[in-house]
């Protein structure tokens, strides 16, 4: 077949035009064998390749973000629901050989093959990353292939109840419900089309479209994908190292918003609430149990029943006096989060008017009429188109009166949505297209009303579907309806370090599992239980939450001896906050996640590649939570470098079995680092940011550590960019007994603080300071001494001599 290849340019020498006249066919692919190349242009901001059926897009974003969109008109557009980053000014030089068309910027190096239209992406010492080859199209589904070197790990694809490296599986591309799940699910509720090689680059496929990866299964040297419809568009994401990948992955889709501090406490849920009374009994409880607390959510009963789903109302028999009932919890510190489902029932308040504005799905069989579940589990039911204008507008209405009455976040269930086939179509497209897109559409449209109704206020969504770049509209999902049991559990540490790769900060789970065997009373399992909060303690959220017909989630409805065990780990979660909260500011500004699994600093190391019991909390603490039944040893692997014990004080390297009884979790810290940390709090609001606890672990061997500390009031939208906000850093170094530690203040707004400084593994000797420093030595209760002093917000040093 013939093709026609010209340019036409202005005066200035920009390319404004080219094109290729192609005759099309049903189904065809870009040179396998023969020579299709036609042509190529590049006019400083984007290459064009022609050939014989169309073209290749290839534009750089940033010095190590390329795009490739495959065309066959020029013309033809990309439609994203999650790309908002835009290319910058990247300075590439135009490569035009005999063999190769491409460009080269100061990181990469995109060679596209004459002979087989192959797109290489190369490092600028020339090792080759990755090779997309084998692009075809049939029909509506089209397919692209990327060469990988055989024995790399891929991790991604967005919540996968199976393990972290993805090598070897088959992923769909399709969000759905699986009720009652455990490890070993590989497909459930948030599907995001973004794999990240241990070889420090990622593959970014920007479509909503259903469709799947085969990685490396089929064959071990190729990463395949396929989508049902639309174009294929990738970005080769370079970057290096994990961190770079990340920033420049968030970069594209964007980056959490800073969270409400609150959401950092201990949240309180059930399946559900059925009154005031319920839920006042269940946080005076909780308080007089010495437990902190910060939130309660709200299922379905607070409007009172499934069968009235889409009603956005209070129940008056269970809540006779919402406002008063939310004023007086918020009086007590506790916020409250209700749910929202897009399923509205024929028993609804709001069925007749959905219908009325034609805001329901429709089926694609019946044009123009809305599709009715007749069978769904809540009672006949329509589905709120949220793709619709209109549709946005009239939930935000409810959202909005709610949110005034005093309503601090939303739990957007069913988002997948649970129940959907292809007779569904919505404004944007058929189900297969855009349904992968539902719960993205509806978060964005809840923080766009956020933000133009109650600009002052952060926000909490906390979503059980999604899509990449849910991070950007303040969302903080949970891993759906998993089975209460070890099976469940097993599951957790992967589904979040994986979403953490794909830019997802806050996953978490419903903690101690929501459903399964355990329904009676008689069935608890406080092992479970206990083991399911510690590693809780240490997530991105804390939420207990479970089908409570017979079964009680919160820790006051326990024995006392498993309340207690959970209480303190809940209480070290509120000493935690200052180093939990600065981890919060890391993923906001750089996108690096909360959770990081333990071969995030070296990608390379076999022995770390497929760890799926153990992780990074941050940089500067190790988690190893115990999820095997009646296991209380553990084996835990280390990242290079020397770790501390945060209980036993211990040295560990490479891998150690470490005691872990039933009331225990094994926690580490590397070396030479400074934890900020503070005295356990009722709840967050009282976290001031005044005074901190500074809690140095020495180690054995000479380290040199930079810890950071960040603080602002938890609820200013713009306190990055007004400036209000604290950011220090705590640089360490350490020799034989003599060790220095400076403060150094990155930004302040508020000058004066009160430190004390805790050695935790080594009795202090003295200390001393390189300006005027007012200080106390104090000895705590086992005899050890420590150093109260206070901080001018000027840079500091502290010379501190261990016996």
């Amino acid at each position: 077949m013939m093709s026609v290849y010209h340019s036409i340019k202005n005066n200035t020498g920009k390319l404004l035009m080219m094109i290729a006249l192609s005759v099309f066919v049903p189904a065809f692919s870009f040179a396998q064998s023969g020579n299709d190349f036609g042509g190529s242009a590049f006019n400083g901001k984007k290459l064009i390749i022609s050939t014989k059926i169309g073209y290749i897009e290839i534009t750089p974003y940033t010095a190590d973000v390329i795009n490739v969109t495959y065309k066959h008109k020029l013309d033809e557009a990309v439609k994203s629901y999650s790309t908002v980053g835009q290319p910058t000014l990247v300075k590439a030089i135009y490569i035009n050989d005999i063999s190769f068309a491409g460009i080269k910027t100061s990181a990469l190096k995109v060679l596209v093959d004459k002979s087989d239209l192959s797109i290489s992406f190369m490092d600028n010492q020339n090792h080759l990353l990755s090779k997309a080859f084998n692009y075809a199209k049939t029909g509506d589904s089209s397919a692209v292939n990327f060469k990988s070197d055989g024995k790399e790990a891929f991790y991604g694809g967005g919540s996968k109840a199976i393990y972290i490296n993805r090598r070897g599986t088959v992923l769909q591309n399709n969000n759905q419900a699986h009720y009652d799940y455990h490890f070993g699910q590989t497909d459930i509720n948030i599907t995001i089309p973004f794999m990240v090689s241990s070889r420090g680059y990622g593959l970014y496929l920007d479509n909503a479209s259903e469709g799947s990866f085969d990685v490396c299964k089929t064959d071990a040297k190729v990463l395949g994908y396929k989508t049902t419809s639309g174009l294929v568009s990738f970005y080769f994401v370079g970057g290096e190292k994990m961190d770079g990948v990340l920033k420049n992955y968030t970069y594209l889709t964007g980056r959490q918003p800073l969270p409400p501090r609150w959401t950092m406490g201990y949240i309180s849920s059930r399946y559900g609430y059925k009154s005031e009374r319920e839920v006042t009994n269940v946080v005076d409880r909780t308080r007089a149990a010495g437990i902190p607390i910060d939130a309660v959510v709200f299922d379905l009963y607070w409007y009172k029943a499934a069968e009235f789903m889409g009603n956005y109302n209070w129940a008056p028999d269970s809540f006779p006096d919402p406002k008063r009932m939310l004023s007086n919890l918020a009086k007590n510190h506790i916020k409250v989060v209700t749910i929202s489902e897009t399923y509205i029932t024929k028993k609804s308040e709001n069925y007749k008017s959905a219908i009325d504005q034609h805001l329901f799905a429709t089926d694609i069989n019946k044009k123009g009429e809305p599709y009715l579940f007749d069978k769904f589990w809540a009672g006949p039911s329509g589905l709120l188109d949220v793709f619709k204008p209109s549709a946005q507008q009239f939930y935000w209405n409810f959202y909005k009166a709610r949110i005034k009455d005093g309503t601090a976040g939303w739990w957007f269930d069913l988002g997948e949505p649970e129940v959907n086939n292809d007779s569904l179509q919505y404004i944007d497209g058929t189900n297969k297209q855009v349904h992968n897109a539902y719960a993205l559409t509806w978060a964005k449209f809840a923080f766009d009303g956020y933000r133009k109704d109650f600009p002052e206020s952060r926000l909490l969504l906390l979503p059980r579907s999604g899509f990449a770049g849910m991070q950007r509209y303040s969302t903080f999902p949970w891993s759906g309806d998993i089975d209460r049991s070890f099976a469940g559990l097993k599951a957790q540490i992967p589904i979040i370090i994986s979403m953490g790769l794909n830019g997802v900060g806050y996953m978490h789970s419903d903690a101690g599992g929501f459903t399964g065997s355990g329904e009676d009373e008689v069935n608890k399992d406080s092992e479970l239980y206990s083991r399911w909060l510690e590693f809780a303690s240490f997530a991105p959220v804390m939420r207990t939450h479970a089908g409570a017909r017979h079964y009680s989630p919160e820790p006051i409805f326990w024995d006392d001896t498993t309340r207690l065990r959970v209480t303190k780990f809940i209480k070290l979660r509120y000493a935690m906050l200052p180093y939990n909260y600065s981890l919060a500011y890391k993923n906001t500004t750089t996108g690096r996640p909360l959770v990081l699994g333990v071969n995030y600093f070296e990608p390379g190391n076999q022995n770390l590649s497929n760890v799926n019991d153990e992780y990074l909390w941050g940089d500067e603490m190790l988690v190893a939570p115990v999820i095997v039944k009646g296991q209380t040893t553990k084996k835990v692997l280390f990242p290079k470098g020397e770790w501390v014990g945060f209980n036993d004080h211990k040295s560990y390297k490479d891998s150690a079995d470490v005691y872990a009884p039933v009331d225990s979790l094994p926690l580490f810290v590397k070396a030479g680092s400074i934890i900020p940390m503070a005295a356990p709090y009722t709840y967050t609001d009282q976290y001031d940011g005044k005074s901190l606890i500074l809690k140095y672990f020495v180690g054995n061997l000479s380290a040199s550590v930079t810890s950071q500390w960040f603080y602002d009031d938890g609820k200013d939208p713009k306190s990055l960019t007004d400036g209000k906000y604290d950011l220090v850093n705590f640089v360490t170094e350490g020799k034989g007994k003599t060790h220095t530690i400076t403060i150094l203040p990155k930004h302040l707004a508020d000058k004066t603080k009160n430190f004390r400084l805790i050695v935790e593994d080594k009795q202090l000797q003295s200390i001393s300071f390189s300006k005027n420093t007012t200080y106390k030595i104090v000895v705590d209760a086992n005899g050890n001494k420590e150093v109260d002093f206070t901080w001018n917000g000027t840079p500091l040093n502290l010379i501190v001599k261990t016996l």
